[in-house]
């Protein structure tokens, strides 16, 4: 019996050229990179809309001009909408907190703003508030800004009468809301200046500064002291001190006079209605040492000489008196606020 012989089988063999294969994993990774794109696209809009990582609530606190359904208000407008059309802005992890700061601070008034999140689905903001110290007003007193301790001006004021608040105008300039009014040294030594002139009786109602430092204090009864901020408020105090207290000048008092301006150092001039004195020294300028304090305290000040003359001369018309300023007057002349 011959052995049975298995059939042939003609089997064909495929061959791929490098260029399909090629081809053929290049669709293969990019398939792959768009399923993991997809994927994590799909995890970043469901994960950033997860309840507990969505803010909807805006804690605040009323301050006293300043309500707390307005600053909620603002909160919200800012936290509307999403980044790029896919991330919500009320995703916690990426909310747009200086957006959110930069939009409260157009509120007139805040300041000291604070954002702050409690949790992934609640902010809360904080904020103190500008308060009125004086005001910032153009020429005509026709448009005027709140100012605060420091002299910025946060807020337009209304048609405000009497004299509460002191008005301050800077010559050639007009005020400006969100802008200082000086430099807040320049603001101080006008401050202390007028709490120096208050403990004494004699009240401030506006004061003007001009380009070269020369501030003009206009008094309730319309008189006027000059000064000027080169010098330091509280020996411009003292001068103004011994002055009044002399004997040739006791009888002053805002209303009675023009002006009196302490812009010289150790001649001060009064301008009265009958004619201009002058108080000075002939001698040689010696150093002045003065100090202040506003809290109630002692105030020592000391000059070393200042002699004592006194002439008449005439001219236009104007009678001019010098007297002098004692020095016994200046080492024991105290004021207290």
């Amino acid at each position: 019996m011959k052995p049975i012989r298995p059939k042939t089988v003609n089997r064909r063999h495929f061959y791929l050229e490098p260029e399909k294969i090629l081809i053929i994993k290049q669709v293969l990774l990019g398939l792959f990179l768009f399923s993991i794109v997809s994927l994590f696209l799909a995890g970043v809009w469901y994960g950033t809309r997860v309840a507990s990582l969505t803010i909807a609530n805006v804690e605040a606190v009323d301050s006293e001009t300043i309500s707390a359904n307005v600053v909620k208000a603002k909160v919200n407008d800012v936290l509307v909408g999403e980044y790029w059309h896919f991330v919500p802005k009320r995703f916690s992890w990426f909310y747009p907190e200086e957006e959110v700061v930069k939009k409260l601070e157009e509120i007139e008034r805040i300041k000291d703003v604070r954002v702050e999140k409690v949790s992934g689905t609640e902010l809360n903001v904080t904020f103190s508030e500008y308060l009125p110290y004086a005001l910032w007003c153009n020429k005509e007193n026709t448009d005027c800004y709140f100012v605060d301790e420091k002299g910025f001006a946060f807020g337009r004021a209304p048609d405000l009468a009497g004299e509460s608040l002191v008005r301050y105008r800077k010559l050639g300039e007009e005020p400006q809301l969100r802008n200082s009014l000086m430099s807040e040294s320049d603001f101080t030594k006008i401050k202390n200046f007028n709490h120096l002139l208050a403990s004494s009786g004699w009240y401030v109602v506006e004061v003007e500064v001009d380009a070269v430092r020369d501030v003009f204090y206009l008094l309730g009864d319309g008189s006027e002291i000059r000064a000027t901020l080169e010098a330091d408020p509280n020996e411009t105090f003292a001068y103004f001190d011994t002055l009044r207290k002399s004997e040739e000048f006791t009888h002053l008092s805002p209303g009675n006079f023009q002006y009196i301006d302490l812009r010289f150092g150790e001649k001060v001039y009064v301008n009265e209605e009958n004619g201009l004195a002058v108080a000075s020294s002939t001698d040689e300028t010696v150093a002045t040492e003065v100090t202040t304090s506003l809290q109630s305290e002692d105030v020592a000040l000391a000059k070393k000489s200042i002699q004592s003359t006194s002439t008449l001369n005439v001219s236009d018309e104007e009678v001019v008196g010098i007297v002098s300023i004692d020095t016994a007057e200046m080492s024991t002349a105290t004021t207290s606020q």
